[in-house]
């Protein structure tokens, strides 16, 4: 499991500011995310651990990214069943299973997208063309 500690990286902050900036109201965002008030205003004020699972369905229904939310270089992980990766000058590095899948998850859905946008992409030229050509 990995969460993220909210005091360490303001994440309850940017959240704050990308709901504003939404126009969204608490209440949209936490019957989104299947939390309580409480818990959802703990979050905003930096008080309660964020779990990934969690911290993916705050930036859906605020419809972002999941790293306009996070600033990965503040990012403080409590890491278990942790593997051991060695790199080429012979530093240990322990990454959280957890994380891991989450980011292999992540790619897989980039590609998708990548997939539909040059569908999207060949579509558009075949209307241009269509178009020009009458």
């Amino acid at each position: 499991m990995v969460e993220f500690k909210s005091q360490q990286m303001n994440l309850g902050d940017n959240i704050r500011r990308i709901r504003k900036e939404k126009d969204k109201k608490q209440q949209e965002i936490y019957d989104a995310i299947g939390v309580n008030q409480s818990t959802y205003s703990k979050i905003e004020n930096n008080k309660y651990k964020v779990k990934i699972e969690t911290l993916k369905n705050i930036a859906d229904a605020l419809e972002v990214d999941i790293s306009k939310l996070i600033d990965e270089s503040k990012i403080e992980s409590n890491h278990y069943n942790t593997i051991s990766t060695h790199i080429s000058d012979g530093v240990t590095n322990n990454y959280s299973e957890d994380l891991i899948t989450s980011l292999k998850e992540q790619i897989v859905l980039l590609n998708k997208m990548i997939v539909k946008l040059e569908e999207e992409n060949e579509l558009l030229k075949k209307l241009i063309n269509n178009q020009n050509t009458n």
